[in-house]
């Protein structure tokens, strides 16, 4: 690691020019990278609270420390403060989680992550300067050796250096040929301050994340050129820039001969010529943005306030992102029969598949949804407990203004496994409470004559959690009118919520009626016809999405026929939960509030002939019951069973000519 060159910064301390960045690791790799990195003689480690990996890191420091080679005072590890961590009263815990995660009793250096803390109003509170006192007093009890910042303006280093007792040591910005941050590098200069660079390879994998376009830096002609006629990689010579730049840098990578080839910089130099074209490329644009940071209210309105820019000078980045995060108080409510009010437009989660339900989650709260509904069932509370996770520590969302239902399964309704059931759900979640809890079926896998345990020991099981503050209100889903009459006849705490399929293929006015009479709120599932479930339920028939009339209206309306159904819903007196995990329709499906369908259109698809349930009993009726039909299970008139129950059949077929020996 001798060949690694280092620079001093104002307190003497080293730091090697070259480290490992460690965001958007996936779980499970950071821990291997990290061990590639040390033994291919990486000496700077560039971490954070936010990037949610450190535990994986300390288990690759401590792995490396004992074998012997590389001891703790070789190592340089930065990590930064995230914005939920700002107040005097908490800078020194979470450092102290830090410092328990990676394994270490101390850090190289703590850097504040973002100017930002999550409040909304005219100035950041607690205020920069409280924080950095919190961290002065930690390099005071040695637990930090350097403090600094990252994503500052040269306004808000300038701001520190007023009040400073101990100095920044260190600035962390976004510094390649494309974003070359001149000014900043001038003046923290002129000022003895280490300027880091993060994502010198122009971060290629985060333009989704921040909806970015326009060139990709490592395609650029000009670098690519200079790359093929000295042999090197692309990535080798934006690290062997930034390091002619006068910058220490951090690119990122898992791959182990990625690691050991990025770290190939040292015994050669850019021409001059070569290291000059680079620093002469027209485009100029900020890869990672503030659009997260930004709300109506302050304290940054826009990108051009955040990073301190005068006006009009606002880089492309501002422009062509926009605000991360939307006013969602055009979204209405309804009042629930307990006083709490429910958003009337939430996101649907079933049938995601894995690892795509935590960026829609994220992409709904950012668009302006308040509402998303979950169950045990659809195995992925723990991706949109990671997604609340993120968003609330963001700081522009609380958790009092998200309404978060969940459902039972069929296998807790006993009164000693609804509890457990609530509690981990809450805890994939990672919430202390739900604001609405529902029994997903009324079903339980028993077969006789009536389903066991009962209904009402479910319910009042659920009442107690009421009564805890677990949840603050109770309903249930997929229940016909007899069933919820039933639970109303002996409930201390009455339904607040009935959710059921409603569309205009299957419009339920008899329960809607019946639930209105008595107060109780009514969501809409599947409010687009579920058309990704045919093949489960094993339908036939026409679409709703392709229904002419409904083509017809939204082509009338210049609206996609999605939210041609989602507004009749609203218009039908109900909530609704379109699902989408593509970011486009999430903001899509959201944009109903503004506009009505016209009287004649609204009843026109009150009025279609083709009625048919989309999601099924099937899979619970059983020849021995509690459910033969689907009549029974929906509690149907003899001869008024759905086309769903006449089409589809029963769940289970009669095993009885299977022959034996």
């Amino acid at each position: 690691a001798s060949e690694v060159p280092t620079a001093t910064l104002n307190n003497g301390r080293k730091i090697p020019l070259i480290g490992l960045g460690t965001w958007k690791s996936k779980p499970g790799e950071i821990k291997q990278a990290t061990l590639h990195a040390l033994r291919a003689g990486y000496r700077h480690v560039d971490c954070a609270e936010y990037y949610n990996n450190e535990h994986e890191i300390g288990e690759a420091l401590q792995t490396v420390f004992s074998e012997g080679v590389v001891k703790r005072e070789d190592v340089f590890l930065t990590s930064k403060l995230w914005n939920n961590h700002h107040s005097k009263e908490s800078v020194r815990p979470a450092v102290e989680k830090i410092l328990k995660n990676l394994r270490v009793s101390h850090l190289d250096l703590l850097l504040i992550h973002w100017p930002y803390t999550g409040n909304v109003g005219p100035t950041v509170q607690p205020t920069i300067r409280e924080t950095w006192q919190a961290m002065e007093a930690l390099v005071s009890e040695g637990l930090v050796h350097s403090i600094g910042v990252s994503n500052f303006s040269t306004k808000k280093v300038a701001d520190i250096i007023s009040y400073a007792q101990v100095p920044p040591s260190v600035v962390q910005v976004e510094i390649h040929p494309y974003w070359r941050q001149d000014d900043l590098l001038s003046f923290c200069g002129e000022r003895n301050i280490h300027v880091t660079a993060f994502s010198p390879l122009g971060s290629p994998d985060s333009s989704a994340m921040f909806q970015r376009k326009g060139p990709k830096l490592m395609d650029d002609p000009t670098l690519v050129s200079i790359a093929s006629s000295l042999n090197k990689s692309p990535a080798q010579c934006l690290i062997r820039w930034g390091l002619q730049h006068g910058t220490s840098i951090l690119p990122k990578s898992v791959n182990e001969g990625r690691i050991r080839s990025n770290l190939d910089v040292t015994s050669w130099e850019l021409p001059r010529a070569d290291y000059e074209a680079l620093c002469s490329l027209n485009f100029q644009q900020r890869m990672v943005t503030a659009r997260y940071w930004l709300n109506p209210k302050g304290p940054y309105k826009t990108e051009g306030e955040f990073w301190d820019e005068e006006p009009g000078a606002e880089t492309s980045s501002a422009n062509e992102v926009g605000m991360g995060y939307a006013d969602a108080s055009e979204v209405p409510t309804a009042t629930l029969n307990n006083g709490r009010k429910i958003p009337l437009i939430g996101l649907g989660t079933w049938k995601s598949k894995p690892g795509e339900i935590k960026q829609a989650t994220l992409h709904a709260l950012r668009a302006g949804y308040r509402h998303v509904d979950c169950a045990e069932y659809y195995n992925n509370e723990h991706e949109i407990g990671e997604a609340l996770q993120t968003v609330f520590s963001e700081g522009v969302v609380k958790r009092e203004d998200v309404f978060l239902t969940s459902k039972l399964w069929n296998n807790h309704h006993s009164k000693e496994s609804v509890r457990p059931a609530v509690e981990k759900i809450l805890k994939n979640l990672r919430v202390s409470h739900l604001d609405l809890l529902l029994i997903h079926w009324p079903y339980t896998g028993n077969v006789g004559p009536t389903v066991q345990p009962t209904i009402r020991e479910t319910w009042q099981a659920m009442e107690a959690l009421v009564s805890e503050g677990l949840v603050h209100s109770i309903g249930v889903s997929n229940f016909s009118t007899k069933k919820v009459a039933d639970i109303i006849s002996y409930a201390q705490v009455p339904p607040s919520v009935v959710q059921v399929e409603i569309h205009p293929y299957w419009r339920q006015d008899d329960l809607l009626s019946f639930c209105g009479e008595r107060n109780i709120h009514v969501t809409a599932f599947s409010p687009l016809g579920s058309p990704d479930s045919s093949a489960m339920f094993q339908r036939k028939g026409p679409k709703l999405m392709d229904d002419p009339t409904l083509v017809s209206i939204a082509s009338s309306l210049n609206k996609s026929p999605a939210q041609c159904l989602i507004r009749w819903g609203l218009q039908h007196g109900t909530s609704i939960l379109p699902k989408s995990v593509n970011e486009g329709r999430i903001r899509s499906n959201l944009d109903v509030t503004s506009w009505e369908l016209p009287r004649a259109d609204y009843e026109a698809l009150c009025s279609l002939n083709f009625q048919q349930r989309m999601v099924t009993a099937r899979y619970w009726l059983n020849p021995k019951g509690p459910y033969k039909t689907e009549g029974e299970f929906w509690d149907e008139e003899p001869g008024a069973e759905t086309s769903s129950a006449n089409e589809v059949g029963m769940g289970y077929a009669d095993a009885s000519e299977v022959p034996t020996a």
